[in-house]
């Protein structure tokens, strides 16, 4: 549930994702569709089975940066040692399996991006429906809310940080998600991760005013962002 529709009030405070100048779709060009290459900027294609244990090892990564920055954020403390644990890349790569192996239905996708032969980043997208408090207060069915993608995943490798990957991948997911019929793009970040919230805010995501808690460590919160498309 949104405290604040992703959709409505955006384009006033961010422009979309299409309006805003120097916006993402203008940012990243003609590469930034799955499939579509350039050869000094990398590659975002749909991940495939022999991608999974590079997956799991990006994906442990930044989900540990993500996680440390957010915890010394909230705390000036490190992230508790049993977490870190936790964060163990074969672990990761099986809850990856079944999504690229089998996604549930043709609107989940996940993706990759690569530096040459190198899987160096990745995404994780899927349907979901956008409600504002008012609407979940009188009822609303599912079928009346706005469709929306939920970008579920979202890490590149920290070597390989600052060098488009992100944006590469935000823009295939737009695309993805237009042709899904989505009308919204939407992302939870945890606050203190300012990398991650740098590149939305870039991209011409903005907050939706909706946070969740997390149980990590002494707690952590996550924040949504989100984008008319």
């Amino acid at each position: 549930m949104f405290t604040a529709s992703p959709i409505a009030g955006l384009d006033a405070r961010a422009g979309g994702l299409d309006a805003r100048a120097g916006g993402l779709d203008e940012r990243v060009g003609a590469s930034g569709g799955p499939g579509r290459e350039d050869a000094q900027a990398g590659f975002v294609r749909p991940a495939r089975a022999e991608d999974l244990p590079a997956m799991g090892r990006v994906h442990a990564a930044t989900m540990l940066a993500s996680l440390e920055a957010a915890h010394d954020s909230a705390h000036g403390a490190a992230l508790p040692q049993g977490v870190r644990d936790m964060i163990a890349a074969p672990v990761i790569t099986a809850g990856w399996q079944e999504a690229v192996t089998a996604p549930p239905s043709p609107a989940h996708h996940v993706l990759v991006s690569t530096q040459g032969d190198e899987v160096v980043g990745l995404l994780g997208l899927a349907p979901t429906r956008a409600r504002s408090e008012a609407e979940e207060a009188e009822g609303a069915e599912g079928a009346d809310a706005a469709l929306a993608a939920e970008v579920t995943a979202l890490g590149v490798d920290p070597a390989h940080q600052a060098r488009g990957h992100g944006s590469r991948l935000l823009a295939a997911a737009v695309d993805l998600a237009r042709q899904d019929g989505a009308q919204a793009l939407v992302v939870w970040a945890v606050r203190g991760d300012e990398s991650l919230t740098s590149l939305l805010r870039a991209v011409g995501m903005a907050p939706t005013g909706a946070r969740r808690d997390l149980p990590v460590g002494q707690g952590i919160t996550e924040e949504c962002w989100a984008a008319a498309i």
